[in-house]
């Protein structure tokens, strides 16, 4: 059995452990020493304000979570854990675990924020994330685009990405080239139309 292992399903009876969880939060030191181990559940665990801090520094992740009523992992969120720790490659292993990878892309990328936090991390392998969806969440927002460009291997990130996707992101010829994409690399990695380049503000 790994210590990964042993860490999710370890009990809580630890005093250290119960300090860190329910610090900061509703529940006394007197109360939260004497619960049962069958009352810290999920809603327990929300209804008296526990946060992913809390939880983190217990030791406690999504599969841990996950056996004590958390239904997926967009429940995770109102815990208030966030894309950026996907980017711990054993939280996200931990939590695509939990409740399968398409499940924590859907929790977890949701707006162009979350696509910057996720570009170029171990988390995009691990839940087969791929730049189109990025860019897709990144719709009307150029400056969120091109940072998440920049994190991914440069020049080479763009193939199969419909044009479409690089204009609703607002991404043109002056940031697509900071990036790292010229004329020649747009045409081969993405097909464009003339008219989708022209969009591009490239000219033929």
């Amino acid at each position: 059995m790994t210590s990964r292992t042993n860490e999710i399903i370890r009990s809580i009876t630890s005093l250290r452990a119960r300090v860190a969880l329910f610090d900061g939060t509703q529940l006394s030191a007197s109360k939260f020493a004497i619960l049962e181990e069958g009352e810290i559940s999920y809603d327990f665990l929300l209804r008296n304000g526990v946060k992913a801090a809390n939880l983190l520094a217990a030791g406690f992740g999504p599969s841990w979570l996950k056996a004590r009523g958390a239904t997926s992992a967009h429940v995770l969120r109102l815990l208030e854990f966030d894309a950026l720790h996907l980017c711990d490659a054993d939280f996200c292993n931990d939590a695509s675990l939990a409740f399968g990878a398409d499940g924590v892309v859907d929790a977890f990328l949701s707006s162009a924020a979350d696509a910057v936090s996720l570009a170029g991390s171990e988390a995009m392998h691990i839940l087969n994330v791929s730049p189109v969806q990025l860019l897709q969440r990144c719709a009307g927002f150029p400056g969120e685009a091109v940072a998440v460009l920049k994190q991914l291997p440069v020049g080479i990130s763009l193939i199969g990405v419909p044009a479409v996707v690089l204009l609703d992101a607002g991404l043109r010829v002056d940031t697509l080239r900071s990036a790292g994409y010229g004329l020649a690399s747009i045409v081969s990695q993405i097909g464009p139309t003339g008219g989708e380049l022209s969009k591009l503000g490239f000219r033929i």
